[in-house]
């Protein structure tokens, strides 16, 4: 059994600790319409709208920098229209309280640029629970990249067992990649499960992580 002190609960923030409006098809979209202006790459659409975000925008970075910048404004953009009128999800900042008084460490994992991130979670009373946050500005490979995952262990010294929260394929896959345990969040299970991602425990309420027992032997 280990202690609490021992184990590192990384939350991601969309739709996992906030409910954003970011319209991530739209995002893809967009995208890959720059990516086809500009004639790269040879993938179909289909294939590529099933990519993270941030893989479109490293085939963006292969054909040109400068396309690569593009795309980054476009997601700017869109992520200033969907956290315009975030709201924080249900239970949210007690929850990451209580998690807190009991000594698991606490990380954050997101895409989402640093200074955005930090405004919300201090709107919604989230910022003082976590340990460590890891950002885009922080990291230089995002999710479903493990680097984040080995950006925030390396900040939260003797912790032997990682877990991440989160309500998408891309925090799982992150999850499996870094070799943490994946808590899925939210209404998206069989999504998740159909690629292939085997989620260490599913909850539809934020309060079940109350329950589960994150330090077992």
């Amino acid at each position: 059994m280990l202690d609490p002190s021992e184990v590192a609960l990384i939350f991601d923030l969309d739709n996992t600790l906030i409910h954003s409006t970011i319209d991530f098809r739209k995002i893809r979209q967009r995208l890959i319409a720059l990516l086809r202006a500009a004639g790269a790459p040879e993938e179909t659409d289909v294939r590529l709208m099933v990519l993270a975000i941030p893989q479109l925008v490293e085939r963006g970075r292969r054909h040109d920098e400068a396309l690569a910048r593009r795309m980054w404004d476009v997601i700017v953009e869109e992520e200033d229209l969907g956290l315009k009128d975030a709201a924080a999800v249900e239970h949210a900042a007690d929850i990451l309280r209580e998690l807190d008084h009991r000594r698991f460490r606490l990380g954050l994992l997101t895409n989402n640029r640093r200074d955005a991130t930090l405004e919300r979670l201090t709107a919604f009373g989230m910022r003082a629970p976590f340990d460590a946050i890891a950002t885009r500005d922080d990291v230089a490979d995002l999710k479903p990249d493990p680097h984040g995952v080995t950006y925030l262990s390396a900040r939260l010294p003797g912790v032997r067992r990682v877990y991440v929260i989160g309500d998408s394929w891309v925090d799982g896959q992150t999850a499996e990649a870094a070799g943490a345990r994946f808590v899925g969040f939210g209404p998206r299970e069989e999504e998740v499960r159909a690629r292939g991602i085997r989620p260490w425990a599913w909850i539809t309420d934020l309060r079940e992580l109350l329950d589960l027992d994150f330090a077992e032997a």
